[in-house]
């Protein structure tokens, strides 16, 4: 009898657009234990298989417009709900030369940031040199867009979850990884149903704007972008870029927030409230423009998480939408404005943050996405002047990477939570000059942060932070 035809899904209006359909995530995890290869490919084939979980498991095509999810009716061994790959190595982490270059959270410094790897020095061996990087990668084979690497050791073991970035975003990764714990721990009873499986939820955000959006008028026109592009372009495609990992410690952190709110009061801005995330990506803004001349324009870009405000009319709450859902927040600054203060820079990205997030302004905003959506697809906007030097930010801390316990997996029982040593985020296909990843807060309060630069503005960076510059 022949199988059932594939559930065939257009893909959300919001997914299809070419950064995404570029980039292939990972989400690397390193646990100083053995773990059960088999049983983390089963537990998370386990979920993948669940109603609405399954199009996790979907197939790529080129539809009519655009790309197409296919979805298996039944998950069968020839065509499985993710792809999979183990490797198991005879010999301790320490001995292996890619692995022993790995940080730590028990190796982190104790009192001041430092530059302590580089993810091009383990990529290879956490993803596999035949890693899926585009949708050309998966369109032209049946992979699933969602699989897993294991890599084992005699004493450590390797995770790498990764998918297409059409599948998720940050907050969709939490929700997959939340829930394949849920089954890790025989508590599929408690996983939800996925909104917005078969059909789109934001198919008309943006369409309804009541209001304008705070940054209108600064975005790049056509002729701005395309002066941005002549200036960049070759760094953003072709040019060489490097990469490097920096954990910001605990207590240093602990200081740049005093520093951070003493400015605030100084400058009359008493008691405003700031998070973490505020004061790192005032903190290593600073230096990331610390080569450019003082009148250069520059502009500061994050990504944000639509869910909780969408929740107002389009998302259910506590509902997971297993999706891309975020906007952007810009601030627009010269580099002088940007060395004045740290806590005044914090404060106004905080403020950004507060007026950009709110239900009215996403709307502003995913209108602007819309009417630039050609010939790319519904893209992030870019403000600012076409002579900027821009950088984004994305921050993982609330998908909670770091804290993923894999106890239960553990090949020697234990009654205590495992959490990963390092997490490490690496993406395959476009590697965005000036684009960093704030992979998280670990156990014990380090922040991680990633990110690709043009080559040689990592050691501007390097320079400064050797001179202990703390504000």
């Amino acid at each position: 009898m022949a199988a059932e035809p594939d559930l065939i899904i257009p893909l959300h209006y919001f997914d299809n657009n070419t950064m995404f359909t570029s980039i292939t995530m990972h989400a690397i995890m390193v646990y100083d234990e053995v773990i059960d290869p088999e049983k983390l490919r089963t537990t998370l084939s386990q979920l993948v298989e669940r109603e609405t979980w399954q199009k996790l498991g979907a197939r790529l095509r080129k539809g009519k417009n655009g790309h197409d999810l296919h979805v298996p009716r039944k998950f069968t061994t020839t065509r499985s709900a993710i792809a999979y790959k183990h490797v198991s190595l005879d010999m301790k982490k320490a001995k292996h030369p890619a692995a022993s270059r790995i940080p730590s959270s028990k190796s982190a410094p104790k009192d001041r940031p430092a530059i302590v790897g580089n993810p091009e020095d383990w990529t290879e061996l956490c993803c596999g040199a035949d890693a899926p990087k585009t949708s050309s990668d998966y369109v032209g084979s049946d992979r699933p867009i969602t699989g897993l690497r294991v890599v084992s050791f005699k004493d450590a073991t390797i995770v790498n979850l990764h998918w297409l970035h059409i599948a998720a975003d940050a907050m969709g990764l939490k929700a997959i990884l939340d829930n394949w714990m849920l089954v890790l721990q025989g508590r599929e009873a408690e996983i939800p149903l996925q909104h917005g499986f078969d059909e789109d939820p934001l198919r008309e955000l943006g369409l309804h704007p009541t209001e304008t959006f705070d940054l209108a008028g600064s975005e790049l026109s056509k002729w701005g972008t395309a002066s941005y592009a002549l200036r960049n372009g070759y760094s953003i495609a072709i040019g060489k870029k490097e990469n490097r990992t920096v954990c910001i410690p605990a207590l240093f952190m602990k200081n740049l927030r005093k520093v951070a709110h003493q400015e605030l009061n100084d400058q009359g801005r008493k008691n405003q409230f700031l998070t973490d995330n505020d004061v790192i990506t005032a903190w290593f803004s600073r230096l990331a423009f610390s080569h450019l001349p003082p009148e250069k324009p520059v502009t500061i870009m994050q990504a944000m998480s639509m869910r909780r405000a969408l929740e107002q009319d389009l998302l259910p709450p506590g509902t997971p939408f297993v999706s891309n859902c975020h906007s952007f927040t810009s601030v627009l600054r010269t580099k002088k404005e940007v060395d004045q203060s740290l806590g005044l820079l914090a404060g106004d990205i905080r403020q950004g943050i507060n007026k950009h997030g709110t239900r009215k302004q996403i709307e502003a905003y995913c209108g602007r996405v819309r009417a630039n959506a050609w010939p790319l697809g519904p893209m992030p906007v870019f403000f600012g002047q076409s002579n900027m030097h821009h950088i984004g930010y994305s921050n993982w801390k609330k998908a909670q990477v770091n804290l993923v316990d894999l106890s239960a997996a553990c090949v020697s029982k234990r009654d205590t939570p495992l959490h990963p040593s390092f997490v490490s985020q690496v993406q395959g296909g476009i590697a965005y000059p000036d684009g960093f990843i704030i992979t998280g807060e670990d156990a014990q309060g380090n922040y991680w942060l990633e990110g690709y630069r043009p080559g040689g503005l990592w050691l501007h960076v390097e320079k400064l932070i050797e001179e202990d510059i703390t504000s």
